[in-house]
């Protein structure tokens, strides 16, 4: 199976795909002196992403503090890292909205689980006043687990085998995934995510979200995305057939000075996240 996945990534024309306008704008953003008026450009070459764009920073979400128009006003008013945080969702909507029938997770619970692990990430990261790029955060959250996407799609039956097996298995989950088909899901998401020439610290997000103590670039970025997830799921948000098969990890919660009251504090915030995140999939 490992062959068949390499093969996937190298004839890559069957895989999930961000537009040219999107990889600019990305490769832009990441530069500290992008000129907002050169962003815009490059935006407008898309009339879907421009509508896209002034029509999400307009949504209760956002809540910009005055009616936008253009893209060059949303990037004003907004911020440069906000609209790239629109315009990912806007793209990889269609990716991660697909049904993942073999996790038994349907394409819309899938969307929600990522929505509000990228919101309680970002929170985490303000609330504990990290270092880190909220934005980043954000985006992080939302393409963690996009590697189940690429094994869900083109390896139904694998998985399905997998399926079977995991309900009596008791070791990793991820040892089980490695047996089947060569790679995690987690490894078959970072394939991914290089392959669309993304950051570093989002590839060894998805990579290693459910092992943050393998971390070693970015450990604290991974920890905060490990700690949302596993809340997440326990709210029973986008829960697969992996269950609560992935442990929080006590080295997670020592990187990010999470404590056990913060848990329960992060718990109960999903409900008010939960009808926030209603706001944004339903523009």
């Amino acid at each position: 199976m490992k062959e068949k996945i390499d093969q996937l990534f190298e004839n890559e024309a069957q895989l999930p795909k961000i537009s040219s306008v999107v990889s600019k704008v990305m490769e832009m953003v990441g530069k500290p002196d992008v000129v907002i008026a050169d962003l815009a450009k490059e935006i407008s070459k898309d009339p879907g992403l421009t509508a896209a764009v002034i029509k999400l920073s307009n949504s209760a979400y956002f809540r910009p503090a005055k009616p936008v128009k253009t893209v060059q006003e949303s990037l004003m008013t907004l911020g440069i890292k906000t609209v790239q945080e629109i315009i990912l969702l806007n793209e990889t909507k269609g990716i991660l909205k697909k049904e993942l029938k073999g996790y038994q997770v349907d394409g819309e619970s899938n969307w929600i689980h990522s929505l509000i692990v990228a919101e309680l990430a970002k929170r985490i990261a303000v609330q504990k006043k990290l270092k880190v790029d909220k934005d980043v955060v954000f985006t992080a959250g939302l393409l963690h687990n996009i590697g189940k996407v690429i094994l869900a799609e083109f390896f139904p039956t694998v998985l399905m085998q997998f399926r079977t097996e995991l309900q009596t298995y008791q070791g990793p989950y991820t040892d089980l995934e490695a047996k089947f088909f060569g790679y995690t899901h987690q490894e078959t998401g970072a394939k991914l995510l290089e392959k669309w020439n993304f950051p570093e610290e989002l590839i060894e997000v998805a990579r290693y979200y459910t092992e943050p103590e393998k971390a070693t670039q970015f450990p604290e970025l991974v920890s905060i995305v490990h700690i949302a997830n596993c809340i997440v799921i326990l709210g029973g948000m986008g829960i697969d057939i992996g269950g609560l098969k992935f442990p929080l990890s006590s080295k997670a919660l020592q990187n990010v000075g999470v404590t056990e009251g913060d848990l329960q504090m992060y718990y109960t915030l999903l409900p008010e996240m939960a009808k926030h995140i209603e706001e944004l999939i339903s523009v």
